[in-house]
């Protein structure tokens, strides 16, 4: 999904927690009535609006887990900062992005971890296809931003609805588009609405020759099928509900991002600071599902629905009320046609380079214009912060 920048004087989200007995084992009423002050906890802030405390929420459980190394994207960042030099090194009327692909081990995978702490939003693990991109300035030589992709959920209602096919034939086409997981600019680019930039560049044809290079011979894991080529659209959802970046991005008269609705708002961000809790108490209990192939992609969320169910709690406390606007980009010009009678894909034309002018045109320039105070952000200062706090303990 898209993601907001991380705010560095957003305090802790979290309601008290119970701390663990002295012997390890997991007091099931503690931990039931933890879940329940959790919820309310939550439910009271998307009743209130109060978008900080939900940036909160995300950033507690981005900080808990422990599958990310700080330490080492602090490093990282140090080594790469050239990379992310200040505004004032930067030429609003020279910039000059280019998409390009992300190879493991390589400076770009760098630059993408890098980027992606600076979001407040917890990192996804992903699952089946997934694809990394960043965008460079060339005139600078700076990130300016990065595009993450991976298999889209098997239902998602607002994107079904628009399909408007059959259940039978819908995780055939759905695995002919992707899910934007991470869609965002660095601090030095983002005052300069940069995060609209990257956005239109999830139509850009280097991601549709990078999936067939990727996945072009490969087959799905649940249908056992060669996995569908062109690439027929992108799929992402805003942070926390209306989004900026994508609500009326347009390339002249094209709509890129076309609105669908919103998310049903369940989810488990709310919980996460509890799930090291619940999987003791279900490892206890002879109730934990363990991550591997064979037990599906979500583990977790199997195990916080059989925690609520053994410890006898409605299911209402999956629904945290943050209500995602969903959008999708059209990467062929008849893309209801071919989901709903088999038409044939007929690819839209997309120029990076023509793009990349349109928005400095209609929103870089007059924007550093009229604000030219962005020149005083801290970029690089924003980006140490956000990697600042280590995993091992709560913000």
């Amino acid at each position: 999904m898209g993601a907001n920048p991380r705010k560095s004087n957003v305090v802790s989200a979290l309601p008290p927690d119970t701390a663990p007995p002295a012997d390890g084992r997991e007091d099931p009423f503690a931990l039931a009535g933890d879940i329940s002050a959790a919820w309310e906890h939550c439910r009271r802030a998307i009743d209130q609006g109060d978008k900080a405390l939900i940036r909160g929420l995300h950033l507690d459980a981005k900080s808990i887990d422990g599958t990310v190394n700080y330490g080492a994207l602090r490093r990282k960042l140090v080594a790469r900062r050239r990379y992310f030099p200040s505004p004032a090194k930067i030429d609003p009327e020279r910039i000059r992005p280019r998409l390009i692909p992300v190879r493991p081990r390589s400076l770009e995978e760098d630059l993408f971890k890098i980027t992606r702490g600076f979001w407040s939003m917890p990192y996804s693990k992903g699952y089946g296809r997934r694809l990394r991109f960043i965008v460079m300035d060339t005139a600078s030589e700076a990130v300016i931003g990065i595009i993450g992709l991976q298999s889209p959920s098997a239902d998602l209602a607002c994107r079904d609805s628009y399909m408007g096919v059959e259940k039978s034939v819908k995780l055939h086409l759905t695995n002919n588009t992707l899910d934007a997981y991470t869609v965002g600019a660095t601090p030095a680019f983002a005052p300069l609405l940069a995060g609209k930039l990257v956005a239109g560049l999830l139509h850009s044809n280097i991601i549709r020759q990078e999936y067939w290079r990727t996945y072009g011979h490969q087959l799905t894991t649940q249908l056992g099928v060669r996995i569908p080529q062109p690439l027929l659209a992108i799929t992402t959802a805003s942070a926390f509900g209306r989004s900026s970046i994508y609500s009326r991005l347009k390339f002249g008269d094209r709509l890129l991002a076309k609105p669908l609705g919103y998310t049903k708002g369940f989810g488990t961000v709310h919980l996460e600071h509890l799930y090291p809790r619940m999987v003791r108490w279900l490892q206890a209990e002879g109730m934990h599902v363990p991550a591997g192939f064979g037990n599906g992609p979500k583990v977790r969320w199997q195990n916080i629905i059989r925690t609520l169910q053994g410890l006898e709690l409605p299911t209402r406390y999956l629904e945290h009320g943050v209500r995602r606007e969903v959008f999708i980009f059209e990467l062929v010009q008849n893309f209801v046609d071919v989901c709903r009678s088999g038409a044939l894909p007929q690819p839209s034309l997309f120029s990076d380079e023509s793009w990349g002018e349109y928005w400095k045109e209609r929103w870089c320039l007059p924007r550093s214009r009229r604000h030219p105070d962005w020149y005083h952000v801290d970029a690089f200062g924003q980006l140490r912060d956000a990697l600042g706090f280590s995993s091992a303990k709560p913000l």
